[in-house]
């Protein structure tokens, strides 16, 4: 006998991490993990500590120069990585 209400494991899977709140932090670690996929590998180098607080994504920056390139494009970075992310989590990027 054949179920009429069946559903595919990745959609049970996204509905059971939303409703139990998980969601949001698997999204933020999504954010960190892909910096270097959006930015490339050259500005990956000039990172060293990338985390996200609060729908701030915090990166230490080890070039002064590509800080302030970064910061002229930051809207642009915030659109393209929560594209990437596929949600709206990052809010604002603070360098340092």
């Amino acid at each position: 006998m054949r179920r009429k209400k069946t559903q595919a494991i990745s959609s049970v899977i996204k509905e059971v991490l939303k409703q139990q709140d998980l969601n949001k932090g698997l999204l933020e670690s999504r954010a960190v993990n892909y910096w270097e996929k959006v930015l490339g590998a050259a500005v990956a180098r000039a990172t060293h500590r990338i985390y996200i607080r609060d729908g701030v994504l915090h990166v230490e920056m080890t070039s002064s120069v590509l800080r302030n390139e970064l910061m002229m494009w930051k809207d642009k970075i915030i659109i393209n990585l929560n594209k990437a992310i596929g949600d709206n989590i990052v809010k604002d990027i603070v360098f340092r």
